[in-house]
């Protein structure tokens, strides 16, 4: 990295702002980012003059101090009316769609009211009421005029306030003489501008005899322009000069125009640029998320939920390992998520807390997860009584009650900084719950847990700030806040100015005519231009840059800085990461002997060593492998043992083709349903729940769709009589190996026996052949035989017309059709065979674990050994021939 952290060092306040603060003035910012960085920097200006002791400044965002003064009002007894928060304005709104059956179907009730809000937001802060009644002409319009006077008239009825209103709730009692203000007047730090209604106060308020004054943080600086040739160059010639300057101990800005969207998501790419470039203590990101998102909320939701009702796996694999709520052992619980949840052998896509529960106490590992059973089981009792009376609540109810769920699965650990700060935005969002109940409406515990998350979801969690030297921030958040260098990224002509959309539910014409955002391109145009000449004069140097190639094409500088006459920068692109320099060294000490013992697996062993040496080695004696896939229901192999189960039934008995023909058709069917049924017995013992019994039943028809036409096939065959099913034979020697093997099938024909080998997927007798075989197991089987074999085939088992016998044989009456022989006999491919298979259980038991992919990249694609896997794709004969395939290979392998 080569750079550090500087000392936290805070720009002084602007003499205005400083003299401001001393006469007693109010101090309003824009945004509380702005208000927090002039308290703390007041607060550094006063230590540094030796003092111990001052009077707290009158420093406040607009958002706050507004509702500030209303409360105010209600406390001396002017006003009566109550202010709604964002909360239960928006319940409101909900409740009179959810009763509106012109609008309730149309779309989600909740994604209504926020348009709804926003709207009503807009009228009154531009003075737009009155006009709506003669404004309103769509469908839409229509409607939400006929909600906002129902809105209105329950509003006045209850005595409710919206914040929108506020502002001329607030001129009105300036106006009757109700409302004092401090005599030294308001300060207004950076505001570009202010809606007519706010604007209109502060007229009011000067009228009144306060001194109102807006100043503008701005410096003499030198802006210049960078042109980057993409966006990653562009992000790493930010980060580059930003540790450039760390070491002057300045204070930099970097502001994104679109922060909200590029910090979405998986970790953007300017985190990544900047924490390759920077310690992370170096730059942090002004821009909070939704509650919601943060891990603490979510496993806290997930845990109210999972108390009420079954959750889906991946959710409760989430809170088991989550540092908040599940895992206080990582590994034993790891291993009971791994081992024991996703190996049931009916794995159902959602389980209950009762069934984890009962799981984990049949588990192995039960007693070194003792504190989790206990706090599962604390969690049940616990919101069995919370949750016990099914009848609708109280808002506060409910926010008491899940209070105490959660703290009954809690863990008892020291939380950091960062989860004692989302702790307390949590206390606030069910705080926020209970202020719910302003309108008596009671609801169902499903119904609040939804509440909380949509609740949880509009509340915005920025952690405090820790001060870093480089903070990255959005335009709008740059007011109030000094800093000595600035880089403003993505300035071309698609990002910046960001187009504000006009609202859905206001007519168009109306919302041009009072110039509210998105409907004026010309008033947006202007207001852009506004902040942009204020960001231009915001530090002492200031650069512009943008990407001139993007993922749509060239791009072009905003048109919003050529009035700034921007000069080039001598600033270079960043340059592009090196490969780091690699040691090479002679790896030839022999690996140790095998143990003489039996590899479990069979023909595996051999598969891995001919697709590659390497995977053989880490699979079979290192024991590095992957988890599989967990799926609902049966997994794979399972499904397929199930077929394997219902043919070893139905021939134990039958044994020949000659009982196979003289049953009738209905005998047939019944009988293969009684092997079919004893095959689903072990399944069937795990039914619990409706989605249980369902799936078995899916798995039954399954069975006869596909068996029923396989018994046709078997029918056409030549006469035959099955020897053995599912025969198992330990301890067989090939080679220097010992393994064991299962063969499916042998059936004696007139030419001598067959080996079958079922196959419910794809599969071709060429993967028999040639050196490195991809599916050796029919060849061992064949090799190991006494008598050696007729012929080998797999039996394909598909839906469809894929159901048939395919291998080799020497005469036809083994399969009842020519079976070409890539040998002049069987009897030379079995020594082929032979061949082919001591070598390559020679090679496994010598230790030769050399990387060579049978066929890159398709053998890579399905190899679980990325991170210890020496490959160099660069070295590869294929390499760049299909990028598709490439995409997906292991270039990332760690090479060494």
């Amino acid at each position: 990295m080569g750079a550090s952290a500087s000392v936290e060092r805070t720009l002084p306040l602007a003499p205005e702002i400083l003299s401001a603060i001393d006469r007693g003035a109010t101090v309003l910012t824009a945004n509380q980012r702005a208000a927090r960085t002039l308290h703390r920097t007041f607060e550094q200006s006063q230590r540094s003059r030796g003092l111990t002791q001052w009077s707290p400044p009158q420093i406040f965002a607009l958002d706050t101090w507004l509702p500030t003064l209303w409360h105010r009002l209600l406390l001396a007894g002017a006003e009566q009316q109550i202010l709604l928060n964002r909360t239960q304005e928006h319940a409101l709104w909900r409740t009179l769609i959810a009763a509106d059956r012109e609008v309730s179907g149309l779309r989600s009730p909740d994604v209504l009211a926020d348009l709804a809000a926003r709207a009503w937001h807009l009228l009154w802060l531009h003075n737009g009421r009155a006009q709506l009644n003669a404004a309103a002409h769509s469908t839409d319009t229509r409607a939400f005029h006929r909600l906002s006077q129902q809105f209105e008239r329950l509003c006045t009825r209850e005595l409710y306030l919206t914040r929108a209103q506020l502002p001329g709730a607030l001129e009105e009692a300036l106006a009757r003489g109700d409302l004092d203000l401090p005599n030294p007047g308001v300060v207004l730090v950076d505001f570009d501008a202010h809606p007519p209604a706010v604007a209109s106060l502060f007229t009011s308020i000067e009228q009144a005899g306060y001194p109102v004054e807006s100043l503008q943080n701005t410096v003499a600086s030198a802006a210049t322009l960078h042109a980057a040739a993409d966006d990653a160059t562009e992000l790493r010639s930010a980060a580059l000069w930003s540790r450039s300057l760390l070491a002057q101990n300045l204070r930099i800005a970097i502001v994104v125009p679109d922060l909200a969207d590029r910090r979405a998501g998986q970790r953007s790419g300017i985190e990544r640029a900047f924490a390759q470039a920077l310690p992370p203590e170096a730059f942090e990101f002004s821009l909070g998320r939704p509650l919601a998102e943060t891990s603490f909320a979510a496993a806290a939701l997930d845990l109210l939920r999972w108390a009420l009702e079954p959750l889906p796996l991946d959710r409760i694999t989430a809170l088991l390992l989550s540092p908040h709520f599940g895992a206080i052992a990582p590994e034993p619980t790891a291993e009971f998520d791994a081992y024991d949840l996703r190996e049931e052998e009916l794995l159902r896509p959602e389980l209950s807390l009762d069934g984890v529960i009962d799981i984990l106490r049949n588990s192995a590992r039960k007693p070194r997860l003792a504190q989790l059973h206990a706090r599962l089981r604390a969690l049940r009792k616990s919101a069995a009584a919370s949750f016990a009376d099914a009848h609708p609540q109280t808002h506060a109810y409910w926010a008491d009650a899940f209070r105490a769920v959660l703290e009954s699965a809690a863990r008892a650990a020291q939380p950091d900084s960062l989860t004692f700060q989302t702790q307390r935005r949590w206390e606030s969002a069910l705080d926020s719950l209970a202020t719910l109940d302003f309108n008596a409406i009671r609801l169902t515990a499903a119904d609040a847990i939804e509440t909380l998350h949509r609740i949880a979801a509009q509340t915005i969690f920025a952690p405090e700030s820790v001060n870093a030297p480089i903070q990255i921030l959005g335009p709008l958040e740059l007011g109030g806040t000094p800093f000595d260098a600035l880089w403003f990224l993505s300035a071309d002509d698609l990002t910046w100015p960001a187009t504000p959309a006009p609202n859905p539910l206001l007519p168009w014409h109306l919302q041009h005519e009072l110039a509210m955002p998105g409907a004026d391109p010309t008033r947006d145009t202007a207001v852009a231009q506004t902040l942009t000449d204020r960001i231009a004069r915001s530090a002492a140097q200031v650069i512009f840059s943008y990407a001139a190639h993007g993922e749509n094409g060239p791009r072009r500088i905003s048109p919003l800085l050529r009035s700034l006459n921007l000069e080039d920068s001598n600033i270079e692109d960043g340059p592009a990461h090196e490969p780091l320099s690699l040691d090479t060294f002679s790896d030839a000490e022999p690996l140790p002997s095998l143990p003489p013992t039996t590899l479990r697996g069979g023909a595996e062993v051999l598969a891995l060593q001919a697709a590659c040496g390497f995977r053989a080695f880490a699979e079979r004696r290192l024991y590095s492998t992957e988890l599989e896939d967990s799926q609902p229901g049966l997994n794979p192999r399972d499904r397929g043992s199930l077929v394997h189960k219902v043919m070893q039934a139905f021939w134990d008995k039958l044994k020949t083709q000659l009982a196979l023909r003289a049953l009738t058709l209905r005998d047939r069917h019944t009988f293969l349903d009684e092997c079919i049924e004893q095959a689903l017995a072990r399944t069937q013992r795990q039914v619990r729940a409706p989605w249980d019994a369902a799936y078995v039943e899916v798995q039954r028809q399954r069975l006869r769709r596909l068996l029923r036409p396989w018994l046709i096939k078997e029918l056409d065959r030549p006469t035959f009589e099955v020897l053995a099913t599912e025969q198992e034979t330990k301890a067989v020697t090939i080679g220097p190996l010992t393994l064991d093997v299962r063969v499916d099938r042998v059936d004696q024909t007139a030419a001598g026996t067959l080996i079958l080998d079922y196959k419910t997927g794809t599969a071709q007798p060429k993967e028999w052949l040639d050196d490195r075989p991809d599916a050796p197991q029919l060849p061992l089987y064949a090799v190991l035989s006494e008598p050696l074999p007729a012929g080998v085939a797999f039996a394909i088992l598909r839906a469809g017309e894929d159901l048939e016998l395919k291998g080799f044989a020497d005469t036809q009456a083994v399969f009842g059709k020519p079976a070409r022989m890539p040998a002049t006999s069987m009897a030379a491919q079995l020594e082929d065979w032979h061949r082919i298979l001591d070598n390559l259980a020679g090679s496994f038991a010598s230790g030769d674990a050399a990387v060579a992919p049978k066929s890159y990249p398709l053998t890579c694609k399905k190899c679980a050994q990325r991170i210890l896997c020496r490959l160099d794709p660069r070295t590869r004969p294929e390499f760049g021939d299909d990028e598709d395939e490439l995409s997906s290979a292991p270039e990332d392998f760690a090479r060494g």
